[in-house]
């Protein structure tokens, strides 16, 4: 009995040694957290004292779950922190991310500032079109032809109009509220496209419009609608060679950050006033969402966490001649929460309809901004040839084919003309050297302009949709086009040049080569350009090759080589003068032989006398004609982007 209290005092002591020690750990433990804590408060009592610019700009962030806090600068957060950050606030994109966005909107209300908000409001609004029926509505040869002399000759007044009116929408209104997902629903032809349309301010101008529109009140010619509202077509478009992240990446760097930066200020200074300490995962991502010019944008990571893109995030869109995402990769979206105002009947009822329309709409937001487009002219150019930059290299086979068939090419004419450059003792060795260097620049000045069309055809139709979510405007779309061409045309260049210079055997001088070089490099480039002005002007593909054609076999024919410029008849030699193609057989037949001095064998003219008499090429001349390259090459880069600026080819 004695032993066995004993043993029980025994474990006792033991179990009071024990809770001892828990207390002991305990105590430890809630001195560390405490000290971690103070820390952690002295930390954010340093940011406070910052200044408002300064401190909106760093935040507190743990590198991992259970890491230390560090004080980091939110401009310059690495991919592996902002996933991160995206996975601790939104672990699943269903659940959490409600949870997500009742804490941003908690700190906000915390200090009184509301996010702003847009009211639609359509009233009475009619859309009426003009269209021909029947037969006459058939997409056929015959009636297209038909419908465009008729168009023409109501133009001109001297034809009567055969199209029979047709409404669209009728007398319809209604109220979008913010914070709301609205779903339109109706049946095929009853006018859900045109509605949308009509909405976001992109409907067509040959369709007459009645009833109003308003944007917090403001109607449709008071602001720009393209800056508050978007219409996303049900087809998708994008560049097929930039990854899923790339493409969200480069509409984020177009659209900018907007007014979140301002808002952020204002929301950092009220709760340093009312000394409020956030959450600071959320403050790092609020904060890292207002910085622009991000190449990792916090802002991506989140539309692919909460999209469920995040499996193919890396990988490329792909397109019909590239293997890319799946079509069924499906695109999550989150509402808020609605409300009901239970059941009622159509006359009390889209009654209330008619007394809502009467008030002042309650929307905050303010939607007057001065241009359609979010960023600078600048950043829009950069930010096209950056996408420009991808697309290419992610076409490695595009850049490999179109170099082989140079270097195939080059060879071609090398050995088919070789050394009849170095022959200028007759005139037939003239007009043999002549052809030989204006065929080899002429076939590979046409190739490149039919290898451009296809590839800008494609780039053309996702340039319509973004440039209609006013991502950027023509200009910095064919500023990226035109300015990719340089590096590659001249690389082009270096390698054809050289190889046909040498196997056809023209003069080894510096000068003479750098001419050569010069003049293809321009040509390249001025056939490249056309090719894209000509897509620019026309509706598709197929129109663009005839067109081009046809202007090949003219300039072929005014070029100098078939009917020199001074046995052409004196009504048609001012053509002569306006064709690229003569410029250049001018430019490299000037500095190949019109400085050579050497008397030719059948008759008593030197070689750069003949030149100059039967061709009428100078060599005095060249600057000119060097001019006149760039010119021709500056003009049709023009052209193109004034027809991508003017033209839209978009199928409805």
């Amino acid at each position: 009995m004695d032993r066995e209290v004993h043993r029980m005092a025994s474990l006792r002591r033991d179990n009071s040694l024990w809770r001892r020690g828990d207390d002991v750990f305990s105590r430890s433990s809630s001195r560390f957290q405490d000290e971690e804590d103070d820390e952690e408060a002295l930390r954010w009592a340093a940011l406070e004292r910052l200044p408002t610019y300064d401190r909106v700009r760093r935040g507190i962030l743990a590198l991992d779950e259970d890491g230390e806090k560090v004080e980091v600068d939110v401009g310059r957060l690495g991919a592996r922190e902002s996933r991160a950050l995206i996975e601790r606030l939104v672990r699943a994109a269903d659940d959490d991310h409600e949870q997500f966005l009742l804490k941003l909107k908690e700190r906000m209300d915390r200090v009184g500032i509301d996010y702003p908000t847009i009211e639609v409001r359509y009233e009475n609004l009619q859309v009426d079109a003009e269209v021909h029926v029947g037969d006459r509505g058939l997409p056929t040869l015959i009636n297209s032809v038909t419908n465009t002399i008729e168009s023409i000759g109501n133009a001109l007044h001297i034809l009567p109009n055969r199209k029979q009116p047709m409404t669209v929408l009728h007398d319809v209104s209604g109220i979008i509220k913010p914070r709301r997902m609205t779903l339109l629903l109706g049946p095929p032809g009853s006018g859900k496209t045109t509605l949308l349309r009509a909405l976001a301010g992109k409907l067509d101008k040959d369709l007459k419009v009645s009833g109003a529109v308003t944007y917090n009140g403001h109607g449709m010619n008071e602001f720009i609608p393209q800056r508050t509202a978007a219409y996303i077509s049900q087809h998708d478009l994008h560049i097929g060679e930039m990854t899923v992240r790339e493409t969200l990446a480069f509409s984020a760097r177009c659209q900018g950050v907007g007014t979140r930066y301002e808002m952020l200020t204002e929301l950092s200074r009220r709760e340093k006033a009312a000394n409020i300490k956030p959450d600071h995962d959320i403050d790092v991502y609020m904060k890292a969402s207002a910085m622009g010019g991000q190449e990792s944008s916090i802002v991506t990571d989140y539309i692919l966490k909460i999209l469920g893109l995040e499996v193919c995030a890396d990988t490329v869109v792909g397109n019909d001649m590239l293997r890319g995402i799946s079509g069924g990769q499906r695109k999550r979206v989150t509402t808020a929460f609605t409300d009901s105002h239970g059941s009622m009947s159509k006359e009390e009822k889209n009654k209330e309809l008619i007394e809502e329309l009467s008030t002042p709409p309650p929307g905050s937001a303010d939607i007057h901004f001065p241009t359609q487009y979010s960023r600078s002219f600048f950043t829009q150019c950069l930010a096209c040839l950056w996408k420009q930059k991808l697309s290419y290299w992610r076409n490695p086979s595009y850049t490999a084919v179109r170099f082989l068939f140079t270097i195939v090419i080059a060879l071609m004419f090398g050995t088919m003309f070789w050394g009849l450059g170095s022959k200028t003792k007759k005139q037939q060795d003239l007009f043999n050297a002549m052809g030989s260097m204006y065929a080899a620049v002429l076939y590979i000045g046409i190739q490149n302009s039919g290898t451009v069309q296809p590839v800008v055809v494609v780039e053309r139709t996702v340039f319509y949709r973004e440039r209609a979510a006013g991502m950027y405007s023509a200009f910095p779309y064919a500023f990226g086009q035109v300015a990719i061409e340089f590096p590659y045309i001249f690389v082009q260049t270096l390698i054809y040049g050289v190889l046909v210079y040498s196997m056809i055997g023209f003069e080894w001088t510096v000068a003479k080569f750098l001419w050569y070089l010069f003049f293809m490099y321009f040509t390249l480039l001025y056939f490249t350009f056309y090719g894209m002005m000509a897509v620019g002007l026309t509706p598709n593909e197929s129109v663009a090759a005839i067109i081009s054609s046809a202007f090949y076999n003219i300039w072929n024919l005014f070029s100098g080589y078939l009917i020199p410029r001074t046995k052409l008849p004196v009504w048609w030699r001012w053509y002569s003068w306006v064709c690229p193609v003569a410029w250049t057989l001018y430019g490299l037949v000037a500095s190949q032989f019109g400085d050579i001095q050497v008397k030719l064998d059948d008759g008593n003219q030197t070689v750069a006398q003949f030149i100059t008499e039967y061709f009428g090429f100078r060599h005095d001349f060249l600057w000119v004609v060097a001019i006149m390259h760039v010119v021709w090459a500056m003009a049709f880069a023009f052209l193109f982007s004034f027809a991508i600026m003017k033209f839209n080819f978009q199928k409805r």
